[in-house]
């Protein structure tokens, strides 16, 4: 087996997306548990524009009896009964709790990714009406902040410390810098497996490095699935390829461009971010 080196890039700082919706719970789990591993500790966010809870469930409750008694903050209430049942009352260790007060949600986050580590975000789902975040918003964070983002998958027990992880490589900034955010990551894994479509050798420049190499620089043996041409639905195919394997995360460069509200994303980018059912590990 191959060494693994100490990457040079650590985790320390880690932003932890909290909202009014159940997953809060899980990404938190998520979060702690990366950072008990790396030594970092744990900024968790609360962030919602003006409260739309969830209409059933403990805090749609709470939603509920605070519009009936004419309460002004609802936000406050989600808040502190999120608190409540994450925490059961008790401070939790490696945790901080902060929250964006009176300023634009999207903007707010933002100035708080651009001075941390890694964010773990969650997956919004469309179909729950009145969600609390909006349209765009993780797209605008990844864009705008330039951070490595963990998303949570709405479903299902994501890993903190995944043993197999998926990397889909191409020759692009976005790619690059998704795997230099991953070392920390890979170099724990006892299996990582790279995904490239391409109709010539995945090799570098003038006979320099390829992805390869630079990962068995740092200690990582990959194995290599080399396609040919980029097929129409390259999210569909890097799903199949991920359950094949076994693969607990996803890495992946985010494509997109544009200012917040306005993105443009990629096709894969979009579809893996709402859709995918193990944890992206992405950077714009």
């Amino acid at each position: 087996m191959s060494q693994r080196l100490a990457p040079a890039n650590p985790i320390r700082t880690i932003l932890m997306l909290a909202d009014t919706s159940p997953r809060t719970t899980a990404r938190l789990t998520v979060a702690r548990e990366l950072a008990e591993r790396h030594n970092a500790e744990v900024t968790a966010l609360f962030a919602a524009t003006p409260l739309r809870a969830q209409t059933d469930g403990r805090f749609g409750a709470v939603a509920g009896a605070a519009s009936a008694i004419g309460e002004p903050d609802l936000r406050e209430l989600a808040r502190d009964r999120l608190l409540h049942d994450i925490t059961g009352g008790e401070e939790l260790s490696r945790v901080r709790w902060a929250e964006v007060v009176r300023e634009p949600v999207l903007q707010a986050v933002v100035q708080h990714a651009l001075c941390t580590d890694l964010l773990v975000l969650g997956q919004r789902d469309p179909a729950i009406p009145g969600h609390d975040l909006p349209a765009g918003f993780t797209e605008s964070l990844l864009i705008e902040s330039g951070k490595p983002a963990l998303i949570v998958p709405g479903t299902g027990i994501a890993a903190s410390a995944p043993e197999c992880v998926l990397v889909a490589w191409k020759p692009s900034r976005e790619a690059a810098r998704a795997v230099t955010a991953a070392l920390p990551f890979l170099v724990q894994a006892r299996e990582v497996h790279v995904a490239s479509w391409s109709r010539s050798a995945v090799v570098g420049a003038a006979g320099g490095l390829d992805i390869v190499g630079h990962l068995k620089a740092h200690g990582i043996t990959p194995v290599l699935h080399q396609r040919g041409h980029e097929p129409r639905s390259i999210g569909a195919e890097l799903t199949t390829l991920a359950a094949q394997v076994g693969a607990q995360w996803l890495v992946m460069g985010c494509y997109g461009h544009g200012r917040l509200r306005e993105q443009v994303l990629g096709g894969a980018t979009r579809s893996l971010m709402h859709t995918a059912r193990l944890p992206l590990l992405m950077v714009h």
